[in-house]
């Protein structure tokens, strides 16, 4: 009599791992987008900005966060959309060679963790083609992918060259 034998099972340490990126989506400017947690050190409600003289649109002011003074840029302008929540907005706080610089959205709607498959190419024609890095599909809903380093690089130059 021939018994029969069940094929081996993978153990849970045998099966790779997808690799996944984990995304904060939040609201600007009437539209929703995407950006990689990593970017992000915290996440704090707004607060009263002092207007820098002569700063572009996309420079809100600065702030003074539990004693450092922190500079906030406008999502929403540089994105092409209206200007964020000032009262009742948030502030994504990023980091910018040794200090931290803030950026101002509307609201946080949730992390996500995304797939592979759920990425493709930013659309010809997005926004700001310098900050908008991909198209990711959360839940039926395609959103821009914001590259925020490069939204703060390219706004701390267009500072430093006006």
């Amino acid at each position: 009599m021939t018994e029969a034998v069940a094929p081996e099972e993978p153990l849970a340490e045998d099966v790779a791992e997808v690799p996944r990126r984990r995304l904060l989506v939040f609201e600007v400017g009437g539209s929703t987008f995407a950006a990689d947690m990593n970017a992000v050190r915290e996440i704090v409600p707004s607060q009263a900005v002092t207007r820098l003289p002569g700063a572009p649109p996309t420079v809100s002011g600065l702030i003074n966060l539990r004693g450092t003074i922190v500079t906030v840029i406008d999502a929403g302008a540089c994105l092409g959309k209206s200007a964020w929540r000032r009262n009742g907005g948030l502030i994504l706080l990023a980091g910018y060679g040794n200090g931290v610089i803030g950026v101002g959205i509307d609201d946080v709607r949730d992390i996500h963790d995304a797939l592979p498959e759920q990425f493709s190419d930013a659309p010809a024609g997005a926004p700001n083609g310098v900050v908008v890095c991909g198209v990711v599909e959360i839940g039926g809903e395609r959103l821009l992918l914001l590259d925020v380093p490069a939204m703060v690089r390219e706004v701390l130059g267009q500072e430093e060259a006006g």
